[in-house]
């Protein structure tokens, strides 16, 4: 019985976390549709223009609210494993007015000080979008105590569906008003007589697109709550506990959360922050101002896009593992632990290693297939970038390892590390060699790498865990590497006279048939695995039919 019941909320662990990743994807994917249409709207300067604006607001993000999700979903759940509902509610309410406050300042600040912000990123003409794109920190601050309440009660549904309603609403209000603006940038720059302010208003237009769709998913929870709000009060009602916690022990709890996660996180973005900035100022030294921009715009709006769409499934893993290993380590259940922690790290790695060769063998198809570009900046970085998949994914998982297992000093540390390599070796690049936005690339791969390395380490120290090898990493990237194989020697007369969507689609098929066959050819997924990934049941059953698998 004990048994049946730890396999049930493995799977059913393995389940919420499918859903979030299978949502995480789909809302990169869906983003994938905006980008494209976007890229040819506002070209790539306005996406340098975007990204600029984007990654202000992620470091204010990340400062001011984007622990707020987890730290309300660890204490929610901790509480609710104990049927404490009257304290998992306080929990609730007093996030809400945490959010409030710090949502409130953000965005006032960074629309006041937008010009500032953007002159200190090299690109005073993003100003406009950021101003546009700050109302969306408040929201997103409040959406974030729902999304985290609800993930504490130990269900991804509400969170997905708020982030797939929120991307369509995004790219629907993108589009349209990216393309409408960039047509009045144009008649603003023929006016001063430059062409870049319909790179600008085009940039506004797309961030526009942010403040929207974070409203539609934040109306959307509200719903919800509303609807839940009486199984809420049955629960109260039932709650065996007769203390409430006080109001000032629950902030003390939510701001001791909060923090590390804060600071960890701020770690990373301050990373992406720096690239940009990096990059930026010795471009300008180095006189290629010409090319700063457009690079940008390809390194932004085209290559990060493109790996984000695996690297999100480990986001959303590694989310969903957060309130579900802190209550086991919380009852110090610490088999069961180990046994998730390999579980997770596993069906992480069956996906992302696949995609890290898939990108990196079929980058110049891909790049034509989403964008029509033929241009060899973009194909290079994503094979530069494609081991980076696998770094981050890795990376982005573990750390939400080690803050469900309540040590949250070690992602902090670790991060404060690898950043420090990272920017060692990114100025070293930029200055000493040729490699201009190819240097961003390849230093990203080695801040992922450390973090890696040292998260793994603590895993091992704080749990005497081992991660299985063989099935978790050496078997996927044979089955990959006979993948990529294929996907070479098919793209080689499907591309003999030029690029065809249709045949690109058709190897991408072929490919991912064949990865998921030398899998269980070499013994590397078992069916029950299979059909816990996302669509792992059309795999299977495809598979069945072609007779590899009973």
């Amino acid at each position: 019985m004990g048994s049946d019941s730890k396999n049930s909320k493995l799977n059913n662990f393995i389940i919420q976390g499918g859903i979030l990743a299978f949502a995480g994807v789909l809302v990169r994917m869906l983003g994938l549709v905006k980008r494209i249409p976007l890229s040819y709207i506002i070209g790539d300067v306005g996406n340098s223009y975007y990204s600029a604006a984007y990654e202000i607001y992620n470091i204010v993000l990340t400062i001011s609210s984007y622990g707020i999700p987890l730290s309300v979903s660890k204490l929610v759940a901790a509480r609710v494993n104990k049927g404490h509902f009257r304290n998992a509610n306080k929990v609730f309410h007093c996030a809400l007015i945490f959010a409030l406050c710090v949502g409130s300042i953000s965005s006032i600040l960074v629309f006041t000080f937008s010009r500032q912000l953007s002159i200190a990123m090299n690109e005073p003409m993003s100003n406009l979008a950021l101003m546009v794109l700050s109302p969306t920190l408040f929201i997103v601050a409040i959406m974030g105590v729902f999304r985290g309440y609800f993930q504490g009660l130990g269900t991804m549904v509400p969170t997905a569906c708020s982030q797939l309603i929120e991307q369509i609403i995004l790219i629907t209000v993108s589009l349209s008003s990216s393309y409408m603006l960039t047509k009045r940038g144009a008649r603003v720059g023929a006016i001063l007589q430059n062409p870049n302010y319909a790179n600008a208003y085009g940039a506004a237009g797309a961030t526009l697109g942010c403040s929207v769709g974070a409203a539609a998913g934040l109306l959307f929870l509200i719903y919800i709550y509303k609807g839940y709000s009486r199984k809420l009060q049955k629960q109260i009602y039932k709650d065996p506990s007769h203390t409430i916690e006080s109001t000032s022990t629950v902030f003390i709890a939510l701001i001791c959360t909060i923090v590390p996660v804060v600071l960890s996180n701020t770690v990373n973005n301050i990373s992406n922050f720096l690239d940009q900035y990096l990059y930026n100022r010795i471009m300008v030294e180095k006189g290629l101002l010409d090319i700063k921009s457009i690079n940008w715009g390809i390194y932004s709006g085209k290559y990060l896009v493109l790996i984000g769409v695996p690297i999100a499934m480990a986001n959303a893993m590694g989310a969903s593992s957060v309130p579900t290993v802190a209550g086991i380590m919380k009852r110090k259940a610490y088999d069961e632990a180990r046994d998730k922690i390999s579980k997770v790290i596993r069906i992480t790695m069956l996906i992302s290693i696949p995609c890290a060769v898939g990108i990196a063998v079929l980058s110049p198809s891909l790049m034509y297939f989403l964008f029509s570009s033929t241009n060899e900046t973009g194909p290079i970085l994503l094979r530069i970038g494609a081991l980076g998949i696998v770094l981050f994914s890795f990376s982005t998982l573990t750390n939400g390892l080690l803050q469900g297992m309540s040590h949250l000093r070690e992602p902090i540390t670790h991060a404060l590390i690898a950043l420090l390599i990272h920017v060692c070796i990114l100025i070293l690049l930029l200055k000493f060699t040729n490699l201009n936005i190819y240097a961003v690339a390849f230093s990203n791969n080695i801040f992922s790498f450390v973090i890696c390395v040292l998260n793994l380490i603590s895993i091992r120290k704080i749990l005497n865990y081992r991660q299985e090898y063989i099935r978790t990493f050496v078997i996927p990237f044979i089955s990959a590497a006979i993948m990529g194989l294929v996907c070479y020697l098919v793209s080689i007369p499907f591309t003999a006279n030029g690029y065809s969507r249709l045949l690109i689609m058709v190897n991408i098929l072929i490919g991912c048939i064949v990865y998921f066959a030398s899998m269980v050819v070499l013994k590397g997924i078992t069916e029950t695995e299979l059909n816990q990934l996302p669509g792992g049941r059309k795999i299977y059953s495809l598979m069945k039919r072609l007779h590899l698998m009973r």
